[in-house]
């Protein structure tokens, strides 16, 4: 799925972001795919669902610096749109979790891909049950580039 211009759209999960933080494998990819959205040849997007599972997870783990500093990276990132819920994205996630049981974030983050037109980027087997968006993993992805 590509924007008016050509350039690939996109919205990333959070388990990408994760990746990228702890530097867990597969991080590379991901920081690959960062770079060439910095550098403009990729249209990227986060839903704010993003923000609230990034935050959750380092306060779980005690470390609610790393929660702020994560949270604040993210939201002060200019290269990534930030997707917000309304009510049309509210309702088709609610359909996603009725049709095909994945969690409500994970419903919540495909509705946005799904409004964008946009390729989801994530490993997560939730988004592979959802037909009506493309998902592809980090590594797909930059192999499609």
């Amino acid at each position: 799925m590509k924007n008016e211009s050509g350039k690939p759209k996109i919205v990333l999960d959070t388990k990408p972001l994760i990746k990228l933080f702890a530097q867990e494998e597969g991080w590379e990819a991901v920081q690959k795919i960062l770079s060439r959205v910095e550098a403009g040849d990729i249209e990227a997007a986060i839903s704010v669902v993003t923000l609230t599972e990034i935050h959750y997870k380092y306060v779980r783990e005690e470390r609610a610096d790393l929660a702020e500093t994560r949270t604040k990276q993210l939201r002060y990132a200019v290269y990534l749109k930030k997707l917000l819920i309304d009510d049309e994205i509210a309702v088709k996630a609610g359909d996603f979790k009725g049709k095909y049981d994945v969690s409500i974030a994970d419903a919540f983050i495909a509705a946005t891909a799904y409004y964008e037109e946009s390729i989801m980027i994530s490993d997560d087997p939730d988004f592979g049950k959802i037909p009506e968006i493309k998902t592809l993993t980090e590594k797909q992805f930059i192999g499609q580039l």
